[in-house]
C-alpha cells in the first residue's frame, strides 16, 4: 500500500498540472478566467476535506498502541561529536524528526495531538476560504457580502492558530523527547529549543488576509454602485 501511494502521487501531481495547463490554455482562448477558477476551486475544496479528514485520523492515531507517528522538534543547535581526530565539525542541525512509540504517556500524546489538530484547523480555514471565494466567483458574484467577514476570520484563525499550534506541537514534542530520552531511545546531547521559537508565517499571513478583505469590501462597494448605475 505504501509503495502504491509513492507510485500514484507524482501520477495525480501530472494529471493536476496537465489540467492547469488546459484550464490556462481555454482562458487565454476565451478570454475568461472560469476554467481556472473552477480548479482551483475543485484542488482547494479537495484539499480542505483532505486536511480535516487526515487531521482527525491522525489526532486518533496518537492515542493507538503500536502506531508510530513522525512528528518535528525545534532543537537547540546541536553539532554531532565525530569519531576520531577531526579539527572541525561541518553541519549541525537545529531540527530533529522523532517517532512517537508506545512509551509516551497519555498526557504528551495529548499535547500532540492538540497541536495536530489547531494546524489542521488553520489549513482548513484557508482552504475553505480559497473554496468559497472561486464558488462564488463561478456563480457570478465575485464580491459577495460574507467574503470580506470570512477574510478577517480567516485571518484571526491564521494568526491565533499559527502561533497556537506551533507553540503547542513543540511543547509537546519536548515532553516526547524528554520520556523518548529517559527510556534510551534518543541522544540526551539533544536538547529542545523553547516553545516560544516560532516561525512568522501566521502574522504575515493574517496582514495579506486583512488586505484581502479590505479589497473585498471595496469591490462589492464598486459593485453595487454599478448595479445602481444600469
Amino acid at each position: 500500500m505504501e509503495h502504491l501511494f509513492w507510485l500514484s502521487a507524482p501520477l495525480l501531481t501530472l494529471m493536476g498540472v496537465v489540467l492547469l495547463s488546459i484550464a490556462i490554455f481555454r482562458a487565454r482562448r476565451e478570454r475568461a478566467a472560469t476554467p481556472i477558477v473552477r480548479i482551483a476551486l475543485i484542488v482547494s475544496a479537495a484539499w480542505a476535506a483532505i486536511a480535516l479528514f487526515w487531521g482527525i485520523t491522525r489526532s486518533f492515531l496518537w492515542f493507538q498502541s503500536g502506531v508510530g507517528i513522525p512528528f518535528d522538534l525545534r532543537t537547540e543547535e546541536y553539532w554531532p561529536r565525530p569519531a576520531g581526530d577531526v579539527a572541525q565539525v561541518l553541519g549541525g542541525f537545529s531540527t530533529a524528526q522523532l517517532t512517537a512509540i508506545d512509551t509516551l504517556s497519555t498526557g504528551t500524546r495529548t499535547v500532540l495531538a492538540a497541536g495536530d489538530l489547531m494546524s489542521t484547523l488553520v489549513t482548513v480555514a484557508l482552504a475553505g476560504l480559497v473554496a468559497l471565494a472561486c464558488f462564488r466567483f463561478v456563480q457570478g458574484v465575485p464580491f459577495a457580502r460574507e467574503l470580506p467577514r470570512l477574510s478577517l476570520i480567516a485571518a484571526a484563525v491564521a494568526l491565533v492558530g499559527g502561533v497556537a499550534s506551533q507553540i503547542v506541537e513543540q511543547l509537546g514534542a519536548t515532553y516526547a523527547l524528554s520520556e523518548i530520552t529517559t527510556a534510551g531511545f534518543a541522544s540526551s546531547a539533544v536538547h529542545a529549543a523553547s516553545p516560544f521559537t516560532i516561525d512568522w508565517w501566521p502574522v504575515w499571513l493574517a496582514i495579506g488576509l486583512g488586505a484581502f478583505a479590505a479589497l473585498m469590501t471595496y469591490g462589492a462597494t464598486l459593485q453595487r454602485d454599478t448595479e445602481g448605475l444600469v
